[in-house]
């Protein structure tokens, strides 16, 4: 054993480094099944009082790819459309607003980006348009008198980076929403794709990652005018003895012809051509209710009386909706005749909260009137936490803001003492509250929410604005359940296999078998060591992987010892033929080997998703193979050989 004090002291750093990575792992996994144990209450006490060492534990324990731990994998397209409507502020006209439609049409069959077919469609529409007619950016250069290449560039850039802007923003709410190893990347011109291993919450994650934290500060209507309007409509359906009315409007939308409700929500979160109908009429009700009410028509001749119920109070409520009634009630306020009914400059927007409920035990949502004008933006804010109240404990989020917003405040609540300020976060009413006395100091709350949505609240107030809306195009969740039959199909494979080549290498080559099998298992060890270390991901085709770097470990040694079997049949002696057989092993090793890490090093830089997960198990086994068929069975032979005593048959 002289001259191997290298390779015990390696070989015992890496046993050891190894444990010490897989530690976390283990413990997690103890943790988790003495809190499947224990009943609800007993388990949400013990998270609560172990809440860091569990989350320090749970943040160091080797991660489960969506495959095998579940999850959800989203696919986000960010709103391009909304950001060159923005672009162009109030300089859009006929030709601007039908070759957006066109556009916007055209994007959802070609690859081309959005803005190049924009710019054809402006092309196609008006032949000689010049671009700088809608988009003007001192700062960027762009002017009246700029050509429509420049702007054409302008606009290529501002998609560019509002695309990296969101993709960013998205992963500071995954990362402050606290998932473990989330996975972010950008596809194609305009899309992001989310994976999120673990989320047991998915209509939570999806407002997360759709909304898009435009807070607003708004006055609201006059009761009295409002409920007025909301009775002089209930009227209006009465008297007419016909179906419900169609959606005469879907055209118009595109056309935005009351955008004023406006340039606020251009950003809203699903859509940017339904959600905003005119400047009287609901707006972003389907991003908040999945609810799509009754589509058909009816032959009654008050239909809306029954779906719409009138609130009189001397509040800004318009009225009250169920929440599967709200797609219809949206259609029968666009109606043209009654948007003349409803007071200008108020729009409609629904409550986040219900605090009634149907017969039927459906939530009643209320609608509220808010004026279109924005008093004050989200930009004035410096801070967002989530606090509670130190009487009823209830959670609050409190809003700082900054010297002009401090005044700005001032202003508004001394001058409406009496009145009711409408705080709005992505197009819904999050807080109404009545203005007792002036506010000084730039300091205000939003109250009545629970601990969730006040934590989703600062996530997204914190994370900042996403430049454009964006909208999910696809989503797939993987239960716990069917993770949990990942990780028992791809347990069984590894094992299965694993078995099979131990016995097969201790019937065929006896003593030598089990030093390679030796080898075999610590070439596991040292591969989930690995993982473990890096923050890798272990996926559904990363066991695939170790399955076959278990195959490719037994390579190295077998032709290790056939080579020495050779010199064996020389008649050298058996340490000259252990000499012999691993330095002429050792080039064919390192070829097969060296050559196959290059393989996975390209498939983990080109590939993506489950190729990404197979290319770092191949390459971390092949590693620890190379290290357990040179260095540890070469150390194991070693001590055998010493003592001459001892015998090594190798088959």
């Amino acid at each position: 054993m002289q001259g191997n004090g290298f390779k015990i002291f390696a070989a015992s750093a890496f046993i050891l480094l190894s444990l010490y990575y897989l530690f976390p792992t283990i413990q997690h996994y103890l943790n988790e099944k003495d809190l499947e144990s224990m009943d609800d209450a007993a388990a949400e006490q013990y998270r609560s009082e172990h809440f860091a060492s569990l989350q320090s534990t749970r943040e160091k324990a080797l991660k489960l790819g969506l495959d095998l731990q579940g999850g959800m994998h989203v696919t986000l397209e960010v709103g391009v459309d909304a950001l060159v409507r923005e672009l162009a502020e109030g300089r859009r006209d006929e030709v601007f607003d039908d070759a957006l439609q066109s556009a916007r049409e055209q994007s959802e069959t070609s690859r081309s980006s959005f803005v190049d077919l924009f710019v054809d469609a402006i092309e196609e529409h008006q032949p000689g348009t010049r671009l700088s007619r809608y988009f003007r950016d001192t700062a960027e250069g762009i002017s009246a008198r700029s050509e429509n290449s420049d702007v054409k560039a302008y606009l290529d850039t501002e998609a560019r980076e509002a695309l990296k802007r969101a993709m960013e923003i998205i992963r500071q709410r995954v990362d402050r929403f606290g998932v473990s190893e989330p996975s972010i990347q950008m596809q194609g011109n305009s899309r992001i794709v989310v994976e999120l291993p673990g989320v047991d919450d998915p209509e939570r994650v999806r407002e997360l990652l759709k909304g898009t934290a435009r807070l607003d500060f708004r006055l609201m209507a006059d009761p009295q005018e409002l409920q007025s309007a909301a009775l002089q409509i209930v009227q209006h359906y009465a008297d007419l003895d016909e179906d419900l009315p169609t959606d005469t409007t879907a055209s118009e939308t595109a056309s935005d012809s009351t955008v004023a409700a406006t340039e606020t929500t251009a950003a809203s979160a699903d859509s940017t051509v339904d959600t905003t109908i005119t400047d009287t009429v609901i707006t972003d009700v389907e991003s908040l209710f999945a609810g799509t009410g009754d589509d058909e028509s009816t032959s009654e001749s008050n239909r809306f009386s029954e779906i719409f119920r009138l609130y009189p109070s001397d509040l800004p409520i318009f009225g009250l909706v169920a929440e599967s009634d709200t797609a219809e009630v949206r259609r029968y306020l666009s109606d043209p005749a009654v948007q003349g009914m409803i007071p200008a400059g108020i729009v409609l927007l629904y409550d986040v909260r219900s605090e009634q409920s149907t017969e039927e035990g459906e939530p009643l949502y209320r609608l509220l009137g808010v004026r279109d004008r924005v008093e004050m933006t989200g930009e004035v804010l410096t801070d967002a936490r989530t606090t509670f109240d130190p009487i009823t404990n209830e959670p609050k989020v409190s809003l700082t803001m900054n010297s002009e917003g401090s005044s700005r405040w001032s202003q508004i609540t001394g001058a409406n003492v009496g009145k009711n300020v409408a705080i709005v976060l992505d197009n819904v009413v999050f807080t109404w509250p009545n203005i007792i006395e002036r506010i000084p100091g730039g300091r205000t709350e939003i109250s009545g929410v629970t601990r969730s949505e006040a934590e989703d609240v600062v996530t997204v107030l914190k994370s900042g604005a996403l430049p454009a809306p964006v909208r999910i195009i696809e989503e797939r969740t993987v239960g716990p359940s069917l993770g949990a039959k990942s990780i028992k199909a791809g347990t069984i494979s590894v094992v299965s296999g694993l078995v099979l080549v131990l016995l097969f290498m201790i019937f065929y080559y006896r003593t030598a078998g089990l030093v390679a099998d030796l080898a075999l298992l610590l070439n596991l060890l040292f591969i989930f060591g690995i993982l473990a270390a890096f923050g890798a991901v272990l996926t559904l085709p990363g066991i695939a992987g170790i399955v076959l770097t278990i195959g490719m470990a037994v390579d190295a040694n077998v032709l290790i010892f056939e080579r020495i079997r050779e010199e064996m049949g020389t008649g050298k002696t058996l340490k000259a033929s252990i000499d012999g057989g691993y330095a002429k092993a050792l080039s064919a090793i390192a070829d097969a080997n060296i050559t196959t890490f290059f393989v996975g090093v390209i498939l983990y830089s080109f590939g993506v998703g489950p190729i990404q997960g197979f290319a770092v198990t191949l390459m971390a086994g092949i590693l620890s193979s190379l290290f357990t068929a040179i260095i540890v069975t070469r150390l194991v032979f070693d001590w055998r050989v010493a003592d001459r005593t001892r015998k090594v048959a190798f088959g």
